[in-house]
């Protein structure tokens, strides 16, 4: 799949998102394209934690500024393209 009428790649995205500041215990940010649920082109990205990471009440208000980062950044990049951010743990990332 391919970003409708859209001039930046996948890759230039990926790299940006890569880019962002983020938390320590913030593995990686994985980004991919694929249709959502009304069957609309949209971007998935998955926060993928470190298996250890802090306590519930410090990483919520530092995944929510996450998510804002990201969705800004990308709907920078991409207007119009709907951006889904999604947290994981290490573990289920290599399952």
């Amino acid at each position: 799949m391919t970003l409708l009428a859209s001039t930046v790649s996948l890759e230039d995205l990926r790299e940006g998102v890569d880019r962002l500041e983020r938390p320590e215990w913030v593995r990686a940010i994985e980004l991919t394209e694929g249709p959502d649920a009304d069957d609309d082109m949209a971007l998935w990205a998955w926060i993928v934690l470190e298996l250890e990471f802090p306590p519930q009440d410090e990483v919520q208000p530092a995944l929510a500024a996450l998510r804002q980062r990201i969705r800004e950044y990308l709907s920078s990049q991409v207007p119009g393209l709907w951006a889904y951010v999604r947290v994981r743990e290490s573990s289920e990332w290599n399952r």
